[in-house]
């Protein structure tokens, strides 16, 4: 996919008041009735609503190759809402839409499009309280605890290829949406209607408004069943049709393969916000959680802070980690902002600003700029317009995150897990240490200093603590000491009311008190507190605010944690690898291009979440999300490179690749 940003359409509209896309000189609904149009065309020919009523799945999934004004995703919704009123105890609980665009609508656009139609009145304000920035790349919205939407902004060509499909695909029903291939050819390919086919479940139906034979002959080549059936209105023909239950295409990039889950129970160790997280979002799903902690309480580590800055981590270059830290800011900051609604915790988006505290830091920032991020996100700084953003005379230029902020990760984390209780389906038990993992080719077995403990799957989010164990040992996976200082708010602080970034972190006063962190010990693992590292974290911040010359340490006053980093700063989620059989199996595929190699070996039914590092509140939502919907075989929130890039084996496939020795 294209890491750039995405453009947004350009409407004109015509005397019927009909939204018409400039760019392809073609309305996006009928002039006469728009959404008669879609209930007709795309729920219609794709028997909507009866198949929610006869499907036997507890999650039903559309796609749609064109978003445009949401008309289509709003009249599902709504079939589905109605639905769920005269079926509560039917199979789908939930539905979840895939839409791909190229050129979103403005938001203002989006709004008078859907003015149109106020019987989805509801609905529509919904999704425009959700509606993301013009960033490419997946949107993961959860509009309703029984609704999501993915929004994936970009060229349909590059996208749906990036969409991972498992090996069976993963989509119910098709809408074949866009443009007319006369107004938009580019986009009916046969590459196209392989991806259609590549991620529709067998039996998936299809339908699209166009008629066109080279469209018909493509999809049944494609592996589609499709015939003309009645148009819409005047419209004398459509298509419509059925994913017929051919062979399918070899997996790609076996090695990266993502096994789902099994059963319907998973075993969670570690009740920090990356174990709280996938409890919330496993019990939101209705799947049963098992939470066990070494320590008496939750959040007793890193996840234990009074204070984390959560803003993303962006370069101008774009690259993996810049695109996946978006998205997970994104996602994290909608994911954060509903939860505070039903289960309050201490937060304030009060925006994050970094400073240019030296050369080096300022020719990054440099960089950054020169990525022409959408002001909503970045925004550069004078050291003049630092000064009022901030609130302190920091003197010195920089960029603000405008939706950053801070969140108590220790609130958060309890949060997190009084959601998933209130499910039902969630239980905790705390002093309980993990010593041993086994699995007797069902279940997994787990010896604790608590008893024994059983499951179908077992996610280890015990940060570094995982490489305690036999069959995580080898992950390329280390500890990082933190020590962060308390200090009691003064005169020249107490008017700061953004969190400032230098090379250290300063948070506004929250109880009369302000984090100032925070130290690095890479491979450290000691939890004592020491006078030397927080001096030093003083030194970092008054060597870039001189202005707050005069402030003292408070000794002791300041707390320590252990985080979990990989080298990459990305962290690691998904299944564990068998790190030998893995080796045996791929050794020497560097000489091997194009042949056919098994899917990756791993434990079955254990999986990982960690090294999480400094970026844990603003990743762990989004990297919940993505586990969850792998351990129940749902679609994925994020693109395929970087769902390998956040493979746990990607450490050795990358040297394995390049025919390097590996350690």
């Amino acid at each position: 996919m294209s890491p750039h940003f995405v453009t947004t359409a350009r409407l004109d509209w015509n005397d019927q008041g009909t939204p018409v896309a400039a760019a392809f000189d073609d309305v996006y609904f009928s002039n006469d009735d728009g959404l008669a149009e879609t209930r007709y065309v795309f729920l219609g020919q794709n028997n909507l609503p009866q198949r929610f009523v006869d499907h036997d799945r507890a999650l039903f999934v559309v796609a749609e190759t064109g978003f445009g004004t949401g008309l289509n995703f709003l009249a599902t919704w709504q079939a589905f809402v109605d639905y769920r009123r005269q079926h509560p105890q039917g199979n789908a609980r939930r539905l979840h839409f895939l839409s791909v665009e190229k050129f979103p609508l403005s938001h203002t656009d989006l709004r008078q499009a859907l003015d149109r139609w106020p019987e989805l009145s509801i609905l529509g304000e919904r999704l425009l309280a959700e509606y993301p920035p013009a960033v490419s790349g997946c949107h993961r919205l959860w509009l309703s605890d029984e609704v999501s939407l993915d929004l994936w902004l970009g060229d349909v060509a590059e996208v749906l290829p990036q969409m991972e499909a498992g090996l069976a695909g993963k989509v119910d029903a098709w809408y074949l949406d866009g443009f007319a291939p006369g107004k938009n050819p580019q986009m009916w390919t046969p590459q196209l209607f392989d991806e259609l086919a590549r991620l529709a479940r067998n039996g998936a139906t299809l339908a699209t408004f166009t008629a066109a034979g080279f469209v018909r002959r493509g999809l049944n080549e494609a592996g589609f069943q499709v015939s003309r059936v009645k148009g819409f209105g005047r419209k004398r023909e459509m298509l419509a049709g059925y994913r017929r239950a051919d062979r399918r295409k070899p997996y790609p990039s076996p090695w990266y393969w993502r096994r789902p889950g099994q059963g319907g129970h998973t075993l969670i160790v570690g009740a920090g916000v990356a174990g709280a997280a996938l409890a919330q979002a496993l019990t939101r799903r209705g799947h049963r959680v098992t939470l066990l902690e070494q320590a008496a309480e939750p959040a007793a580590g890193a996840s234990g802070n009074r204070q984390g800055a959560i803003y993303p981590l962006l370069n101008g270059e774009h690259d993996t980690l810049s695109r996946f830290y978006l998205q997970a800011f994104l996602y994290g900051r909608r994911a954060l902002s509903a939860l505070a609604g039903r289960q309050p915790f201490t937060h304030d988006w009060c925006t994050v600003v970094q400073l240019a505290h030296d050369a080096k830091s300022g020719a990054k920032i440099d960089k950054l700029l020169a990525g022409h991020f959408p002001v909503e996100l970045v925004q550069p700084l004078t050291a003049e317009q630092a000064n009022t953003v901030t609130g302190i005379r920091v003197n010195r230029p920089g960029v603000a995150y405008p939706l950053g902020g801070w969140v108590c990760p220790f609130e958060l984390t309890r949060a997190l897990l009084a959601e998933a209780r209130h499910s039902g389906l969630l239980g905790c038990h705390f002093d309980t240490r993990v010593t041993a993992l086994s699995h007797d080719g069902r279940h997994w077995h787990l010896k604790t200093s608590g008893g024994d403990f059983h499951a179908d799957n077992v996610v280890l989010a015990n940060g570094h603590e995982l490489t305690t164990l036999a069959q995580t040992r080898e992950l390329a996976l280390y500890p990082v000491r933190g020590q962060v200082n308390h200090q009691p708010t003064a005169p020249q602080l107490a008017p700061l009311r953004t969190v400032v970034c230098y090379e250290g972190y300063l948070t506004p006063a929250w109880q009369g008190v302000h984090c100032v962190g925070a130290s690095y010990g890479r491979q450290q693992t000691g939890l004592d507190y020491r006078p030397g590292e927080e001096q030093e974290n003083l030194d970092k911040l008054l060597r870039t605010l001189p202005v707050l010359n005069g402030l003292a340490a408070q000794p002791g006053a300041g707390r320590v944690g252990i985080r979990a980093a990989c080298r990459d700063h990305l962290p690691l989620a998904g299944a564990a690898p068998d790190k030998p059989a893995q080796l045996a199996q791929y050794g020497g595929m560097h000489r091997k291009p194009g042949q056919a190699l098994g899917l990756a070996a791993d434990h079955p039914g254990l999986y990982v979440l960690s090294g999480l590092g400094s970026r844990g509140m603003c990743s762990a939502p989004l990297l919940a999300e993505l586990l969850a919907a792998q351990l129940l075989d749902e679609p994925f929130p994020l693109a395929r490179e970087l769902l390998e890039a956040l493979n746990a084996n990607r450490h050795w496939l990358r040297k394995l690749q390049k025919g390097k020795a590996v350690d």
